[in-house]
C-alpha cells in the first residue's frame, strides 16, 4: 500500500469567506484552503500543498512563511490552522504557466514530507528481514480528503480510531521473531521501542509464533510522540494482518478473529458495518480518545470487504481530527 503525497497542481476557484471579505475560500478534493482574495484574483491554477508538508523558506515561493527572529529555521512544516473562524488545511502557492492540472510539482519545489522524531530510543541496528517473497516495504495510507471518492456513499465501512504513535510489524519465520518499523527491520535491543513493545504485549509473541508467514501490523504507543495516553513505558495495539502467501491483508473479520484467539489488542473501532456518510465521518475524527483522556489524533476508514484501486492501491483511507492539529 502506498501514500502518495503529492503536491498537485490544482483548479483554483475563489468561494466568499463567512467572515472577511479580504478572504476567500479554495476547494480541492476534500480540502478546504483559505487564501487572500486580491493576491488570487485572476489566477485560476495553483499548486496545493497538504498539511504535513514540508517546504524549504529559503525559496522565493516560500520565504512569506520565513521567521525573521529564527533565520536557522529554514525548513516549514505546513499545518491546518483557523483564519477568521474557516479551516485552513494546508497552503496554495500560484502554479507556475506552464503547468497542467494534475502535475505534481513536489520535486520541482523540493517539498519533503514531515517525519516525527519519537521520543524514546530507538535503537540504531537493523537487521535483513524474514526471506518472504513478497510483502509490503511499508506501511502508509493516504488522506481522505484527497481520494473521498474511492469509497462509495453508504458502502458499509469500518472505522477505528488512528493511535499516535510509531508503526510497526511482527513475523516469526524459520525458528526467528522478527520485530520492525514502518520501514525497516531492528535487531533485538531492550532499548529499542519496537522490541519494548514486543516485550510488554505477550499476544504478539502468541500470535507470531502460531502464524508463520502472517505480518502482524500495529502502532507503538506511549512515551513515542506527543499524545501520551498516559503510559510512562510504550504499549501496541494491532491494525492489519497481512498474510505473505496469498499476498493480501486480511478483511476487517478475519483480522479481528485471529487477533481475538491469541489476545492480541486493537485499534479501538468507532463505527462497524456503518453506511458511510461523506460528510459525517469527518467528525469521527475528532472528540476523545477512546483509550485515554486526550484528544483523538483521527480515524481511519475501511471498507468491509478489502478492496483495490488504481489510485491508492489497497484502499483505507485516513483522517487527522482538526482537534489534534490545533495542538501542534
Amino acid at each position: 500500500m502506498k501514500s502518495t503525497h503529492k503536491s498537485e497542481v490544482v483548479k483554483v476557484e475563489l468561494k466568499p469567506h463567512p467572515n472577511a471579505d479580504s478572504l476567500s475560500l479554495v476547494s480541492i478534493f476534500g480540502y478546504q484552503v483559505v487564501v487572500n482574495t486580491k493576491m488570487w484574483e485572476g489566477i485560476d491554477k495553483g499548486v496545493y500543498l497538504v498539511p504535513d508538508s514540508v517546504v524549504d523558506v529559503r525559496g522565493p515561493e516560500f520565504s512569506f512563511l520565513a521567521d525573521p527572529k529564527k533565520p536557522e529555521d529554514f525548513l516549514k512544516r505546513i499545518k491546518v490552522i483557523k483564519l477568521r473562524n474557516a479551516v485552513s488545511m494546508g497552503l496554495l502557492i500560484p502554479a507556475p504557466a506552464d503547468s497542467n492540472i494534475g502535475d505534481d510539482l513536489a520535486e520541482f519545489y523540493g517539498i519533503t514530507r514531515y517525519e516525527p522524531e519519537f521520543q524514546g530510543s530507538t535503537g540504531g541496528d537493523c537487521v535483513a528481514g524474514p526471506s518472504f517473497t513478497f510483502s509490503p516495504s511499508k506501511y502508509d495510507i493516504d488522506s481522505f480528503h484527497r481520494y473521498l471518492d474511492l469509497f462509495e456513499e453508504g458502502e458499509l465501512v469500518n472505522v477505528t480510531e488512528k493511535i499516535h504513535g510509531a508503526n510497526a510489524r511482527f513475523s516469526y519465520m524459520d525458528g526467528q521473531q522478527y520485530c520492525g518499523s514502518r520501514t525497516q527491520w531492528k535487531k533485538e535491543s531492550k532499548s529499542d521501542i519496537w522490541w519494548r513493545a514486543y516485550y510488554n504485549t505477550p499476544g504478539i509473541k502468541a500470535f507470531c509464533e502460531n502464524n508463520e508467514g502472517l505480518i502482524l501490523w500495529g502502532e507503538v504507543y506511549g512515551q513515542v510522540q506527543n499524545l501520551k495516553y498516559g503510559l510512562k513505558d510504550v504499549d501496541f495495539v494491532a491494525f492489519d494482518v497481512f498474510d505473505v502467501l496469498a499476498g493480501r491483508f486480511l478483511n476487517v473479520v478475519e483480522f479481528e478473529n485471529i487477533t481475538s484467539t491469541f489476545e492480541v489488542p486493537r485499534v479501538p473501532i468507532i463505527a462497524q458495518y456503518w453506511p458511510l456518510d461523506k460528510k459525517a465521518v469527518l467528525e469521527l475524527a475528532e472528540g476523545q480518545s477512546l483509550i485515554a483522556d486526550h484528544v483523538r489524533e483521527g480515524c481511519v476508514i475501511k471498507p468491509m470487504e478489502e478492496r483495490w484501486t488504481e489510485e491508492v492501491g489497497r484502499l483505507a483511507l485516513k483522517i487527522v481530527g482538526n482537534g489534534y492539529y490545533a495542538l501542534k
